[in-house]
């Protein structure tokens, strides 16, 4: 048995229906003895019921669309929880050892950053009516390809040898982003993917933090702007997804 949505389909709402159901009116006046009252008796319940099967389809793919989302979120809080357990160790290994005054400086910049780390994974939580909005309304390539072009220069400028690597696998992911667009990505997918690419940057940002940590302190060679320069692409990383959860921005 049909459900009521499905029986409720409205085969004017469905141009591909409607142009079936044209083309089957004159094939059926045109070349049978039908007449057009005829022919509209049969033409109409076809266009019906293509109009039913495609939106039968479509709520199949709405589902199918709804749970991929879902699950995108849930691997997305799951992935800052480890981000957010991982800028803890690195906070409690700064605390232990910036002992000196002179370190009061890049110790406060570490504690802020992980701080807003720590309290990454509810922020995604609670913006889950955000990144469930939009479905349907697909995403232009224009978008990621003007991002693309400003992570391709920033590899060729970055002087690094420790961010490069990571501006690359931010550069590789983008342009798989960008296929995935070309292929019809819609909003909330383009959104749980920049989510995530962002995250995976943290990662990278995050575990070369903790290797300046590890290997600069206590140390002379340790350096306010070291620190600043290791804690810049997290920053800058927890800006935009902090513009993304607040307005859909990717």
């Amino acid at each position: 048995m049909l459900r009521r949505s499905a029986v409720w389909a409205n085969p004017l709402d469905d141009p591909l229906a409607v142009a079936l159901a044209g083309l089957l009116l004159v094939v059926l006046v045109r070349l049978t003895p039908l007449g057009l009252p005829l022919a509209l008796v049969a033409a109409v319940p076809a266009a019906w019921i293509l109009a039913v099967l495609r939106d039968r389809r479509r709520r199949r793919g709405a589902r199918l669309n709804d749970r991929r989302v879902s699950a995108g979120i849930e691997a997305a809080v799951a992935r800052a929880g480890q981000l957010a357990i991982q800028a803890d160790l690195v906070s409690r290994e700064a605390m232990a050892r910036f002992v000196d005054p002179g370190h009061l400086e890049p110790l406060g910049m570490v504690q802020l950053c992980c701080e807003r780390l720590r309290g990454l994974p509810e922020r995604i939580d609670q913006r889950r009516p955000l990144l469930e909005s939009g479905g349907g309304v697909l995403l232009s390539a224009d978008d990621l390809s003007a991002r693309l072009a400003r992570e391709e220069e920033a590899l060729r400028r970055e002087r690094s040898a420790t961010l490069r690597p990571e501006r690359q696998r931010l550069v590789d992911q983008l342009r798989r982003n960008l296929d995935a667009a070309r292929l019809g990505m819609d909003e909330r997918e383009a959104r749980l993917v920049a989510l995530s690419t962002r995250l995976e940057r943290i990662d990278g940002g995050l575990r070369h933090l903790q290797r300046q940590v590890d290997q600069h302190w206590p140390s002379s060679e340790a350096t306010d702007a070291a620190m600043a320069e290791a804690i810049a692409p997290l920053d800058e990383a927890l800006d935009q997804i902090d513009r993304l959860l607040e307005a859909g921005e990717r």
